[in-house]
């Protein structure tokens, strides 16, 4: 059985804070101007990697 530290690298927790960051952006966009939505898909993205980052 393959460990999940194995199949997981940075490039994929990487990746998942950048689709999070995007879909946080289209949502915020509608309701903040822009550098409000900006700074809250940072904070999206950055919440997502520290998040997976335990599982590498």
């Amino acid at each position: 059985m393959t460990s999940l530290s194995s199949v997981i690298d940075f490039g994929d927790v990487a990746a998942w804070g950048l689709i999070v960051a995007i879909a946080v952006f289209a949502v915020a966009i509608r309701r903040l101007p822009m550098g409000g939505a900006v700074a809250l898909a940072v904070l999206a993205a950055l919440a997502a990697k520290s998040v997976m980052i335990p599982l590498i």
